[in-house]
């Protein structure tokens, strides 16, 4: 019977474990081929208070048996679960030093025993740190503990975790052999896990590359927020698979703020994504409006968030971060943009509709506990689908991918749209061009029209102006002819003076009319000294019988007025030859010259004499061809004189009538734009 108890007690001795709940007892150095799992041997407080507790001040406080339900999942209300935990190990070996360690998945654990820290460890602590005033050595995951001979050690373990812890807190104690198999078989068993989260990581990352190359194409400002959309989700990724496998690729400063900042800034991104691609702005004002506000209220859970997890200030109680920090925003947000993009009328709506609800789905599939893992199932698909962030993760690159859809759709809708900007355009430009050759062919046309008008013009102008040279140049033959008769008259009948006079009067009439025929245009003196001198032989051919008198308004300056050469004489020789030689007494000519309007000038030729109805009664036939020869060369004068001159010069014959109606002479009206 003695050697039954005997044998009893080495076997419980040997396999670790005393009969004692808070005391582990080992002789000497165990050989186990599992690790330990010492929970039933603890002691655990959980601190309460708003401020964390010292070493020494935990020490002093109660603790309880570590029982079942201390191991479940825990969601606090408040934003750290600091727990410490206490247990003793005893070497009864007088030779054999216990040389084992605690592995523990926590983000912040500390080792203590005696007065002072061991050893640290944790998924956020940062590798190489070493705490003021600390000496512990840092081992990601493990921590040592190292009992010499014939000793009793106490320790405390303080863990520290975020709030709404993922995983259920575990504690072991294991040997090296143990330790090494245990890390071979996580590694090994994390692979897929491994490679899943790395296919992420390299879809957002691809994805962000994608997006800025099409920014640089379209330069449209939703790229700009869907570029920053993936490279949140990148870096995100890459946080939990360090935090997840240990790869030590970022400093607990840097897993601080991606854990505080990214959870709300990835919804606020691609909310302002969705907001351009949709023009939430524009089509739902109201809902933009709300969209921004909840946006608001996740800056500020985010900026609270990293507050606290980074310096440990919270502005309200403790007992209510789980509360002000609820994801509600952040639900709501998805809500109102699945509710704008049913409500949109653009296109790519469905492709921003799927992204939102795979994410959703899948970001709350683990926490509605949707599905039972199988007792049986693979360990390496265990760890995967156990780590909850894979399927956020999961849901961001299928988000991720949807959005690229919809990117992709805009683009190809902006491109339809150009080439049909284009064909209409290229259209308007081919009818504006059969427009325009149609409008240079007319107006060739009627350039050319013109032009053959305006040589017309200038060759009819150029034939006026000849035949007007040819009329200036012209005397009536029959008066030089008379003129020069009585001369010869003059000299036959001895009176010399009289032939001297009269041979100078017509040489000075000569020499004027020779002067004005080189010209188009005279002064009004000279004309009129030209019609006094031509008046003047024909009186003294006449024997006195003509008497005559020229009266020019006194506001006419006769030498800045222009009138074509030659316009009077014609009127005036008419009017001797038709009207006074036919009455025995002879007549008088008045010719009065006046400026009745600014820009005419008015010259009246009236005579005394038998008028133009008895002067068509008398059949001479000198007078009847010099009436001819005189009518005809005034009329095409005028007619030239209007044609070369462009004016309107107009001529007015007033037959005179007595009292008793009876012809008393002949009035000409000649008025002359000046």
């Amino acid at each position: 019977m003695q050697r039954i108890l005997i044998s009893f007690c080495f076997f419980i001795i040997s396999t670790g474990k005393c009969a004692a709940q808070d005391t582990l007892a080992f002789n000497g150095q165990p050989n186990w081929k599992q690790s330990l799992d010492i929970a039933g041997y603890c002691l655990i407080y959980q601190e309460k208070a708003n401020k964390a507790l010292s070493f020494e001040e935990a020490k002093k406080q109660v603790f309880v048996p570590y029982r079942d339900e201390w191991r479940q999942q825990k969601f606090s209300s408040r934003p750290l679960i600091i727990q410490w935990k206490k247990f003793t190990v005893h070497n009864t070996s007088a030779t054999d030093t216990v040389n084992l360690s605690i592995s523990t998945v926590h983000y912040f654990t500390r080792l203590y025993t005696g007065n002072e820290l061991i050893a640290r460890s944790g998924a956020y602590e940062t590798r190489g740190y070493q705490p003021p005033g600390s000496t512990g050595a840092y081992d990601r995951g493990r921590l040592p503990v190292i009992v010499p001979p014939q000793t009793i050690t106490t320790y405390w373990l303080r863990t520290e975790d975020r709030q709404n812890q993922l995983i259920p807190p575990i504690i072991y104690l294991e040997t090296k052999f143990t330790g090494m198999a245990e890390e071979v078989k996580s590694v090994f068993g994390a692979r897929y896990l491994f490679l899943i989260l790395a296919v992420m990581a390299g879809c957002f990352f691809f994805i962000g590359i994608y997006a800025a190359y099409n920014y640089y194409l379209y330069r449209h400002v939703s790229f700009i927020w869907y570029i920053c959309y993936t490279i949140a989700a990148f870096f995100s990724c890459l946080h939990w698979m360090d935090i997840r496998l240990g790869m030590f690729m970022f400093s607990s400063l840097l897993h601080d703020v991606i854990f505080s900042v990214f959870i709300y800034l990835i919804p606020v991104l691609y909310s302002f994504f969705i907001g351009r691609m949709l023009q939430l702005h524009i089509h739902f004002k109201k809902g933009w409006l709300l969209v921004k506000i909840l946006v608001a209220i996740c800056i500020l859970q985010m900026t609270l968030e990293l507050l606290e997890v980074r310096f440990g200030w919270f502005p309200f109680n403790p007992d209510y971060y789980g509360i002000i920090l609820t994801p509600f925003a952040i639900i709501l947000l998805n809500i109102i943009l699945l509710i704008s993009a049913v409500k949109s009328k653009d296109p790519v709506k469905w492709f921003l509709f799927t992204g939102i609800v795979s994410l959703l789905l899948l970001w709350c599939m683990p926490l509605l506990n949707l599905y039972t893992l199988p007792t049986d199932m693979n360990y390496e698909l265990f760890l995967v689908i156990n780590f909850a962030i894979v399927f956020l993760m999961l849901g961001l690159v299928i988000e991720a991918i949807c959005f690229s859809f919809a990117l992709t759709y805009r683009s190809k809708l902006v491109l339809l749209e150009k080439n049909k900007l284009q064909e209409n355009y290229n259209q308007q430009l081919q009818t504006a061009l059969q427009q325009r050759t149609t409008e240079l062919e007319t107006q060739n046309k009627v350039v050319e029209a013109q032009k053959i008008k305006q040589i017309e013009t200038a060759f009819e102008q150029k034939i006026a102006e000849t035949e007007m040279t040819a009329l200036r140049a012209q005397m009536n033959p029959h008066f030089i002819f008379n003129c020069l008769n009585s001369i010869k008259l003059y000299t036959l009948e001895n009176d010399s003076q009289t032939a001297s006079e009269y041979l100078t009067i017509f040489s000075q009439l000569i020499r004027l009319v020779l002067e004005n025929s080189r010209s188009e245009k005279v002064t009004l003196q000279k004309e009129l000294e030209t019609l006094r001198l031509y008046i003047e032989l024909e009186a003294m051919r006449f024997k006195d019988k003509v008497k005559y008198q020229i009266n020019v308004s006194p506001q006419i300056d006769q030498q800045y007025i222009d009138i074509p050469p030659l316009l009077l004489q014609p009127y005036v020789e008419n009017a001797i030859w038709h009207g006074l030689m036919h009455k025995k007494e002879g007549g008088n000519i008045c010719i009065n010259v006046s400026l009745p309007l600014e820009q005419y000038l008015q010259i009246e030729i009236t005579d005394d004499g038998i008028g133009r109805e008895l002067a068509a009664e008398y059949k001479s036939k000198s007078a009847t061809r010099q009436k001819s020869f005189g009518l005809k060369m005034t009329s095409e004068r005028i007619d030239i004189i209007n044609q070369v001159y462009q004016i309107k010069a107009d001529v007015m014959i007033v037959d005179l009538k007595d009292g008793m109606n009876n012809p008393c002479g002949t009035k000409v009206i000649i008025k002359i734009p000046v």
